[in-house]
């Protein structure tokens, strides 16, 4: 059980303290109904927490990342001396679970439209592959495969950590019960909710799509005509909610 948790304390140093503070980066993490200047607070807060994530790991604490990183990389070195594939490989398959669990448990109650959907599916498709290569690879140990492979494999994984979470983040988004509006590029993290009789409102000018809540405004260029279908979408919501008043 030492191997086991130690495994999973790595992961959390190496993999779950730069993807938090990356989604604190990539994504506005308000996730209730709430005024406008209540929703910028809370974002401001949370990206300043995850930089605070950054700076404990890389500046602070830098040797606790690094030891961290070489026990993870030592892994091939653990199960030739210890015989615990097994144990690994639990540990591997609680991270990745807990990983999908945290992505997919986020669109719960919410309906997204991701601008490059196909390339996500294809990230997921590719992460979840090279996973099994992972598993496979570590099977075959003991039977004196190069394990310098492993670091290489590794390193990809969280490549494909990092680029699953930006792919997602790029959305047009809305909760099932129409409250709530986001439209992300990375660059841009815009979330507003109506409050109260608060209405939302859309407005479309040359392929600009414009919708407001009465306080504040969220324009919308290149969208894809998928994310054009879920405005479409939460036009149709809103109006039968409206109706049912």
């Amino acid at each position: 059980m030492v191997i086991f948790w130690s495994i999973i304390i790595n992961f959390c140093v190496v993999l779950w303290g730069p993807c938090i503070a990356l989604v604190t980066f990539v994504q506005n993490c308000t996730k209730k109904v709430c005024s406008a200047k209540e929703s910028r607070n809370a974002n401001i807060l949370s990206k300043a927490l995850g930089g605070l994530v950054l700076f404990g790991l890389f500046v602070y604490t830098p040797d606790t990342f690094k030891e961290s990183w070489q026990e993870l990389l030592d892994i091939p070195t653990i199960i030739i001396n210890e015989h615990c594939f097994g144990i690994i490989v639990s540990a591997l398959l609680i991270v990745l679970l807990t990983f999908y669990i945290m992505i997919f448990g986020d669109s719960l109650g919410v309906e997204i439209f991701y601008k490059y959907e196909k390339l996500r599916i294809v990230a997921i498709g590719i992460h979840l592959l090279n996973n099994v290569i992972m598993i496979v690879y570590l099977f075959l140990i003991d039977k004196k495969v190069n394990i310098a492979y492993w670091k290489y494999l590794l390193v990809f994984d969280l490549i494909m950590f990092a680029t699953i979470i930006l792919v997602s983040a790029i959305k047009v988004a809305y909760t099932e019960d129409g409250r709530i509006f986001e439209y992300n590029t990375v660059i841009s993290q815009r979330k507003i909710s109506t409050v109260g009789d608060d209405k939302f409102d859309l407005t479309l000018d040359n392929d600009e799509y414009e919708i407001t809540n009465g306080e504040e405004i969220i324009r919308m260029k290149k969208l894809t005509p998928y994310q054009k279908e879920g405005i479409k979408k939460f036009v149709e919501l809103i109006r039968e909610k409206q109706n049912d008043k």
